[in-house]
């Protein structure tokens, strides 16, 4: 069994199972062609898994609502965690119930319920983000403009309950599966054995492999994609960008959600430009003319905008908090800072102008890196961390999509 919230990772962790014909059920708050259509989230599926093997959670739909509609009138709207997970551990736990052999494959945050029984299988947390209390030892501590501003708090600071439950899970598991070596930190700090967690580098999708003169010119076009909170790093960004005062530099920000104080902070540096919620499409788009993606996140699990910028062609420069160094790029192609300062940031963004070339010819090699660092490579992780066989071991191969 697997269960997550929405569309998350693009269902690749219950794929990976569906291939070697191992996902028995799939829980989710809302899939595509199970049940009742919703128009707006026809995206909600994928090929590899049959509406079938899907059990929805209408509470945590239903705890989603209210945020989807207060999302479009206001510009800052903390999504509903803890509500949306609770409800959804609550079906994970009924249906877990009715087949007790089954072996837990369940996220972080709604796997507490199903952790405790009455099921026998083996307990498998997929650990999606940091640990809450690394979440706030991390921002505590390495974030030199903490004290600036009042930025937006994090829920892991406001609500302790995150912590509390994901001890609870950590000490049920019987291994986990995460995204980055800097998560694997966390659950190392959490008290699970370094052994038993296995480190599934996010994929992305197929690159495009698009060579158009589109960016040719003297400016290079920097972007930003995510919220724009403080656990981003984008204070730190608007700060370092202030202090470098790069020519033929732009910086554009497209963020689901912004600090109101960061946008105030950032009046009057010039080439900042806040561009608000764009489509996939749009954002695909943007990081098709962008030279570079920027991710300063003080605290990242990941950050899935990584594979998805280097499969358009993006550079990247991101902290040592996020997948990057899991990545392996070259030096030129995946520029590492330290998180939370502002000094490291400016010199990366300093690097990244220097080494700036109008037609951008390190595309063709930032593309044979995005084939490498694929989505069906995540998939073989996530086998290998749970015991599965390889793809290349199954005699009737399932799926060969990306």
């Amino acid at each position: 069994m697997v269960g997550h919230n929405r569309d998350r990772d693009s269902y690749q962790v219950p794929a990976a199972l569906a291939e070697v014909s191992a996902l028995d059920t799939f829980v989710t708050d809302y899939y595509e062609g199970r049940g009742f259509s919703v128009p707006t989230l026809s995206h909600r599926r994928t090929p590899l898994i049959d509406p079938s093997q899907v059990r929805q959670s209408f509470g945590a739909f239903a705890a989603q609502l209210p945020y989807e509609v207060k999302r479009r009138i206001r510009r800052s709207v903390d999504f509903p965690t803890v509500a949306v997970e609770a409800r959804l551990g609550e079906t994970i736990a009924r249906v877990a119930a009715r087949r007790p052999y089954a072996d837990l494959l369940l996220y972080s945050g709604s796997a507490l319920q199903a952790f405790k029984g009455p099921s026998m299988g083996r307990r498998i947390l997929f650990q999606y983000q940091v640990s809450p209390e690394f979440i706030v030892d991390t921002l505590s501590t390495v974030d030199e403009l903490r004290g600036v501003r009042p930025w937006l708090r994090e829920s892991e600071e406001l609500d302790p309950g995150m912590q509390a439950q994901h001890v609870a899970e950590v000490n049920l598991a019987d291994s986990a599966v995460c995204a980055s070596s800097f998560t694997r930190r966390g659950l190392i700090a959490q008290g699970m054995a370094p052994e038993n967690i296995t480190v599934a580098p996010y994929g992305g999708p197929r690159p495009e492999r698009i060579l158009d003169d589109a960016a040719a010119g003297p400016t290079c076009s920097m972007l930003f994609v995510g919220q724009g909170i403080a656990r981003k790093g984008l204070h730190i960004l608007v700060e370092a960008w202030r202090r470098a005062a790069l020519k033929n530099a732009t910086l554009t920000l497209v963020t689901s959600r912004h600090d109101p104080e960061i946008e105030e902070f950032a009046q009057g540096v010039p080439k900042i430009d806040f561009v608000g919620r764009h489509s996939k499409p749009e954002v695909l788009a943007r990081m098709r003319a962008a030279d570079t993606l920027l991710l300063p996140s003080i605290a990242e699990g990941f950050g899935l905008v990584l594979s998805e910028a280097l499969s358009q062609g993006c550079r990247l420069l991101a902290s040592s908090n996020t997948g990057l160094v899991d990545m392996e790029l070259p030096e030129d192609l995946g520029v590492v800072v330290e998180p939370g300062s502002v000094d490291s940031l400016v010199d990366g963004l300093r690097r990244i102008v220097d080494t700036y070339e109008p037609r951008r010819p390190y595309r063709d090699v930032l593309f044979d890196h995005s084939e490498r660092l694929s989505w069906a490579g995540f998939r073989e992780k996530v086998r290998q961390g749970v015991g599965l066989p390889s793809l290349a071991d199954e005699t009737t191969p399932l799926g060969k999509g990306e």
